[in-house]
């Protein structure tokens, strides 16, 4: 593996702009393949490790967004671990959170505990330690060196999907409207030119109440964010369920019934599903579940 390109904004910028779209017509024989494979429910991008009727393209771009302590920065990290598992290779850029506590939150998902042995963290770096990477950069970014970093991922790292966290790391303010619109569309045609798949983490807008349920015109800023991804995910804590536990009042079957946290599938441009998934929340993992059993992926 070669080494990374020193950290250079002007180099990064100027790489970005030598990736051109070439503007040539093309005749239907040309994708027999790939369209075969549309029809056949066979796509090029992994499956999301909680919904299985999204799939994460290669050339598009997912956004999340959820309000702040909902655990859409949790949740992101955690599907970056699970597609590692499955030979995906995943580059992090998490300007809220240092590499360090990052890669320790995995670590506590991935091993089921906060309490963890020198041995167990050992076995963590070694399954991963060709398939995630964290940059190294916390706080407010431009967004070439954002778009440079993935190009290093992408060429060095050989890395197939990146996640971006979040937009208001480098759009600064939420009144900023067409430099939102220029980032993401910038996001999507890199992911394009580069044949990856990014996440792109966002907050959404406060609403009346926790408990009144998000679409997707929650999202902060110029709807033009929405309009220009690919998919649109929501994430949000089940505030009722968790009413009805502070007060003593909630049963197994409600528990089993209706999940911790909501995962809302509320766009998908290239596929035929939109929905709702419920996720259960295992505490000592700080990880994210299928079912009541709260067992992790890792577990199960």
């Amino acid at each position: 593996m070669s080494e990374a390109i020193p950290w250079q904004p002007e180099y990064f910028r100027q790489t970005y702009e030598e990736l051109q779209t070439q503007y040539i017509f093309r005749r239907a024989e040309e994708y027999e393949d790939e369209i075969m494979c549309i029809f056949n429910g066979i796509e090029t991008g992994a499956a999301c490790p909680f919904a299985k009727g999204l799939n994460f393209r290669k050339g598009e771009v997912t956004l999340w967004g959820g309000p702040n302590g909902n655990g859409k920065s949790l949740l992101t990290g955690q599907v970056a671990m699970q597609l590692a598992d499955v030979g995906e290779r995943v580059a992090i850029l998490s300007f809220e959170m240092l590499p360090k506590y990052t890669f320790a939150r995995l670590a506590r998902q991935r091993l089921g505990s906060k309490n963890v042995q020198v041995e167990d963290l050992r076995r963590f770096f070694a399954i991963y330690h060709n398939s995630l990477f964290v940059l190294d950069h916390k706080g407010a970014i431009d967004y070439r060196e954002v778009m440079g970093a993935s190009i290093v991922a992408t060429r060095d790292y050989k890395c197939t999907h990146i996640v971006i966290d979040n937009l208001s790391k480098i759009v600064a303010g939420d009144t900023d409207l067409d430099s939102q619109k220029e980032v993401v569309q910038a996001i999507c045609d890199l992911a394009q030119q580069l044949n990856v798949h990014i996440h792109l983490v966002h907050h959404v807008r406060k609403t009346k109440d926790e408990a009144e349920e998000l679409n997707k015109y929650s999202f902060k800023g110029t709807s033009a964010v929405v309009d220009q991804v690919d998919n649109a995910i929501l994430i949000q804590r089940n505030k009722v369920k968790e009413a009805k536990r502070a007060e003593g009042s909630l049963s197994y079957q409600d528990d089993a019934d209706s999940g911790d946290t909501f995962m809302h599938v509320v766009k998908q441009r290239n596929g035929d599903w939109e929905g709702k998934i419920h996720l259960w929340f295992n505490t000592n993992a700080n990880a994210f579940c299928e079912d009541i059993t709260k067992k992790t992926p890792w577990e199960i």
